[in-house]
């Protein structure tokens, strides 16, 4: 079974830098064959990177830092040319912070067929939070703001991707046929989203962070997994990837 290992030794194990938010993320596409450096390529470039910016000022300002002008001075592009790849800020940050996040999500390499592929995916989402906790702080501090819609629309993407992927699970016979996909995954992330901002506010520590998302998620999934014996193994190592230097 994944383990999702509860104590901090194991959390503090060094982890690869391809969960930096700064670097830009940008995955091959269509006519990327050849020099690469077709006007498709170049435009998803400069978004990449304008959206990696975001995220370094998130990490180190907060939202406060973050305005249009700004990421353009940070990027390097026009104003105009932010308007047109990544929209207006909040939109802008919300692209920013969504891209990050299923990128984590993504190099957890979870198979649906797989009854353990949800914890790691959480284990992935908490091993950012260990190597980026100023991002991920500033983050969920967004709740507190004016702009917290910000958050809502992260929240709600989150939702929608594992939505899909609990389905996935449900058709691969992982699920119960009977248990509400939707009303699962709303669950998971209202929960998730709700001590990841008790942590940000200063209200408990990494640690204890670690050990309620683990007691909530093995609640929430042993009732919708079809193996009954389903329970998260706290004691054994972390997955090699995340032990990766």
């Amino acid at each position: 079974m994944t383990s999702l290992p509860a104590d901090s030794a194991a959390l503090r194990s060094p982890v690869t830098v391809i969960l930096d938010p700064a670097r830009p993320i940008l995955r091959p596409g269509p006519g990327d064959a050849g020099s690469g450096q077709s006007p498709a390529f170049n435009q998803r470039y400069r978004r990449s990177t304008i959206l990696a910016t975001i995220r370094q000022l998130l990490a180190e300002e907060g939202l406060e830092g973050i305005t249009v002008r700004r990421i353009a001075e940070r990027s390097g592009h026009a104003v105009q040319t932010i308007y047109n790849l990544v929209g207006p800020r909040d939109l802008a940050i919300t692209e920013a912070i969504s891209e990050y996040s299923q990128y984590v999500n993504l190099t957890a390499a979870p198979d649906p067929c797989d009854p353990d592929a949800p914890a790691a995916i959480v284990c992935r989402e908490l091993a950012s939070i260990r190597i980026n906790p100023d991002f991920c702080r500033n983050v969920c501090l967004i709740f507190f703001t004016s702009s917290r819609g910000i958050f809502y629309d992260f929240r709600d993407r989150q939702v929608k991707a594992l939505y899909r992927f609990l389905i996935q699970q449900q058709r691969s016979g992982i699920l119960r046929r009977e248990v509400n996909a939707q009303g699962l995954a709303e669950q998971i992330m209202f929960f998730l989203g709700a001590l990841c901002i008790d942590w940000a506010d200063g209200r408990m520590d990494f640690e204890t962070l670690c050990d309620r998302i683990f007691d909530g998620y093995e609640n929430l999934m042993v009732g919708a997994l079809v193996r009954p014996d389903f329970r998260l193994d706290r004691t054994a190592p972390m997955a090699a990837e995340m032990r990766a230097a």
